[in-house]
């Protein structure tokens, strides 16, 4: 796809209004995503360009501007996030080098950066983050470790082993990377064995704590994987969520979940085979509202945050 160059106009700071991340700046650095993951409902945005993706050129300058504004102001975010309707890390060297410049911004404001991606993470964004170590929260999506799965449902993001190595070079660095398994497709990625390989393996490469929620389903992101699923798969899918009403998930009011026995049984298994690897394991609060809430994203990052003192040490240091 073709990525064109826009001038960001709105705050580069903008606070979501929903769920875990209320009241934490995100940070997107496109419209639209290059991944193109099959199940991504943020493609199905009203907003989100269809043949495009429009990378803010100005990103890192207005986000300067913004963070010496709220510097004289006493109102520095201590957190920021991203991306909320995008990967940071896209294949693609001038949306990589604009996601360099605004963390860089960032972390140097003393800004704790959180991540969440599916792509690869280039040679200098490492040195970046071990000079910053204090002040980065890796996360990195992962749902299934089988290439077929890749293939056809993220063919466009890193490969489930490069992430593998990327989550176990967070760990080195002292950035203690959390993994995110979303979303599980009912039949196809909640199966024991293939829960059990994907465990096993993040807890050698050093993760601690995973979150977990099961596809949702809203009606673009229905023909969207209709579209680009085999008919077969799609249908067998679409088996769990039959019969279920259109509900509130999040921001969106047309939104089906997989029944509530599939989805219990499953997290059950994910908490069973966490807890037997030391696993902690947390099912993401917001995609779930008629379960007990927990919270998920960025693993209660408030209590890990570093605290005033720590950062006045860190400043120092660096």
């Amino acid at each position: 796809m073709k990525v064109r160059k826009v001038a960001r106009k709105s705050p580069v700071l903008k606070n979501p209004a929903f769920g875990c991340l209320k009241g934490i700046p995100a940070v997107n650095v496109t419209r639209g995503c290059l991944h193109r993951c099959v199940y991504c409902y943020a493609r199905s945005f009203p907003e989100t360009p269809k043949a495009e993706i429009h990378l803010y050129e100005n990103l890192p300058e207005k986000l300067r501007q913004e963070l010496a504004s709220r510097r004289r102001r006493g109102t520095l975010p201590w957190v920021a996030a991203f991306s909320t309707a995008s990967d940071a890390f896209q294949p693609h060297p001038e949306i990589l080098e604009i996601t360099f410049q605004a963390m860089k911004a960032l972390l140097e404001a003393c800004v704790t950066v959180s991540f969440l991606t599916k792509g690869r993470i280039p040679e200098r964004f490492w040195a970046l983050f071990a000079a910053h170590a204090p002040l980065v929260q890796a996360r990195f999506g992962l749902v299934s470790l089988d290439l077929g799965y890749h293939r056809l449902f993220e063919p466009r993001t890193a490969t489930p082993y490069l992430r593998l190595r990327q989550l176990e070079k967070s760990a080195t660095l002292g950035l203690s990377p959390a993994a995110r398994i979303d979303p599980v497709i009912p039949g196809i990625t909640d199966r024991e064995e293939t829960i059990e390989s994907l465990m096993r393996h993040l807890v050698n490469v050093g993760v601690k704590e995973v979150s977990v929620s099961y596809l949702v389903l809203r009606p673009a992101v229905v023909k969207q994987m209709q579209r680009e699923l085999p008919p077969g798969l799609f249908q067998k899918i679409l088996t769990y969520y039959c019969g279920q009403p259109w509900v509130k998930v999040i921001t969106s009011a047309t939104t089906k979940l997989a029944r509530i026995e599939i989805r219990e049984q499953g997290y059950n298994l994910f908490r069973e085979i966490g807890r037997a690897y030391g696993l902690e394991v947390r099912i993401c609060g917001c995609k779930n509202p008629d379960l007990p809430f927990e919270f998920c994203a960025p693993w209660e990052i408030r209590k890990r945050a570093p605290q005033p003192k720590q950062l006045e040490l860190f400043r120092r240091a660096s």
